[in-house]
C-alpha cells in the first residue's frame, strides 16, 4: 500500500514540473514533440510509520425498546366425538412350545415349617381275625411205664382241637411257628427217664433225669411246622421210662402257635 503512495506522489511531481515548463515555453516558443515516456524509476525508499489515529469516544447505549403486549388466549375448542369402537379381531394362533430351559441349581433347604392341624379321627378299622393254637395236657394219676406217644390223660387247654387225647399227638392246621414245651418227673424208686420231642418221627429233643428219688426235668423247642405235621412226646426205650405223677400233675405237655410262617 505504501509503495503504491509513493509512485502516485513521483507522477503529480514530475507532472507539476511539466506544466510549468509547457508554460514557460508557450510564452515563448511551439510547443514540440511529446517525448517517448520514460523507465519506471526505482520505488523509493519506506517513509516513515504515521502516528497512530486518535481513538473515537465509545456512543452511548441505546434505550430498550418497550416489551409488546402478549395476545389474549385463545378459546378453548370443544372435544371431538369418540369413534365407534372396532370390530374384534380373530384369536391368533398359538405359538409353539419353547425348549424346556436347564434346570436351576438346587436352593438352599427352606425353615422347618410348623406343625400342621390334627386330622380328623379315622373310622375304627376292623379287627383283623387273628389264627389262634394252643393247648396243655397232663397226667393226673401215676402213668406206670408207657411205650410210644405219652398219652396224657387230662386236657387243661386246647384252643382250636388242635391236640388228640386218644393219640397224645398235637396235629398241626394252621402253618408257622410254634413252642412246645415238656416237663417229666422220674419215680422214687425209679432207675431213670430220657423223654424226647418228636415230630413227625424225628427226634428234635431230649432229656434226661437219673437222679435218685423224686426229680423232674424240662425242656422246650421252637418248630416251623406246616399243615399235617404231628408234634407228640415218648420215652426212648421201655428200661428209660420210670415216670411218676398224681393228683399234682408233675408230668405235663404244652404247645401254642407263635406266628405265622
Amino acid at each position: 500500500m505504501l509503495t503504491i503512495v509513493i509512485q502516485i506522489s513521483i507522477i503529480y511531481v514530475i507532472k507539476s514540473a511539466a506544466q510549468t515548463n509547457s508554460e514557460a515555453c508557450n510564452s515563448c516558443c511551439t510547443a514540440g514533440v511529446p517525448g517517448i515516456p520514460g523507465n519506471h524509476g526505482n520505488p523509493g525508499a519506506i517513509g516513515p510509520q504515521g502516528m497512530n489515529g486518535i481513538q473515537g469516544m465509545k456512543g452511548e447505549q441505546g434505550i430498550n425498546g418497550e416489551q409488546g403486549i402478549n395476545g389474549e388466549q385463545g378459546i378453548k375448542g370443544e372435544q371431538g366425538l369418540n369413534g365407534e369402537q372396532g370390530m374384534k379381531g380373530d384369536n391368533g394362533s398359538n405359538g409353539l412350545d419353547g425348549t424346556p430351559g436347564k434346570l436351576g441349581p438346587t436352593g438352599p433347604q427352606g425353615l422347618i415349617g410348623l406343625p400342621g392341624a390334627n386330622g380328623v379321627k379315622g373310622e375304627k378299622g376292623e379287627q383283623a381275625s387273628q389264627q389262634k393254637s394252643a393247648f396243655t395236657a397232663v397226667y393226673t394219676s401215676d402213668p406206670g411205664r408207657p411205650i410210644g406217644p405219652l398219652k396224657y390223660d387230662t386236657i387243661i387247654t386246647d384252643v382250636g382241637n388242635h391236640y388228640n387225647k386218644e393219640t397224645g399227638k398235637f396235629v398241626c392246621a394252621i402253618p408257622g411257628v410254634y413252642v412246645f414245651q415238656v416237663t417229666s418227673t422220674k419215680s422214687q424208686g425209679g432207675r431213670q427217664i430220657v423223654t424226647r420231642i418228636m415230630k413227625n418221627r424225628n427226634i428234635q429233643m431230649s432229656t434226661r433225669m437219673s437222679a435218685d428219688g423224686l426229680n423232674s426235668i424240662s425242656t422246650m423247642v421252637v418248630l416251623n411246622l406246616v399243615s399235617g405235621d404231628e408234634v407228640w412226646i415218648q420215652p426212648v426205650s421201655s428200661i428209660d421210662n420210670y415216670y411218676c405223677s398224681s393228683g399234682a400233675r408233675y408230668c405235663s405237655f404244652s404247645g401254642f402257635f407263635l406266628y405265622p410262617a
